[in-house]
């Protein structure tokens, strides 16, 4: 019995190590820093309502979605509007992990969802035993921001409702 536990926690390690790896964000890294982070990382499980993320809050947590799917919430004008949803694959929330700010978006789970969980706190102290890895993800930042300006012109996204344009995030 304690073999098949140490042998399902190895198996989660490494796909917890792929998942990281899969993310646009971290893909660049290198294998022992993904390494650390992966086992930094922990597993949560969410129900149908669950909240990952509130807006408004500073939680310094990003999530790699291993199963089920979230909506991504915007409270404005006491209206709530569904913004997008995400499914298995997804990294959400990776700037948290770069700094303090807040939430401008509450996302929550629309089914049973499983999410690996990483934190600001373990990711710098990683960066910190391994420095060459901010610029590579600052790299990876700058390359997602850009592919993100360049959905929303394919998309023809540039209105989300009457009088209310957005610019490109690439213009910061």
């Amino acid at each position: 019995m304690e073999k098949d536990r140490a042998k399902r926690a190895g198996s989660g390690f490494k796909e917890d190590l792929e998942y990281l790896h899969q993310s646009p964000l971290l893909a660049t890294l290198d294998y022992e820093c993904l390494k650390l982070l992966a086992m930094l990382g922990k597993r949560i499980d969410f129900i149908e309502g669950d909240q990952l993320m509130v807006q408004g809050e500073d939680d310094g947590c990003a999530y790699y979605l291993v199963s089920g799917t979230v909506e991504v919430l915007h409270q404005g004008d006491d209206i709530t509007r569904r913004i997008d949803t995400f499914g298995p694959g997804a990294f959400i929330g990776g700037l948290a992990l770069l700094g303090k700010s807040a939430r401008l978006f509450t996302v929550q789970a629309t089914e049973k969802t499983t999410a690996l969980r990483l934190n600001r706190e373990g990711f710098q102290k990683t960066i910190k035993q391994f420095p060459e890895s901010l610029q590579k993800v600052s790299a990876s930042l700058v390359t997602e921001l850009l592919r993100w300006d360049r959905r929303i012109l394919a998309e023809d996204q540039i209105e989300l409702s009457e009088g209310v344009k957005i610019a490109g995030v690439s213009l910061l």
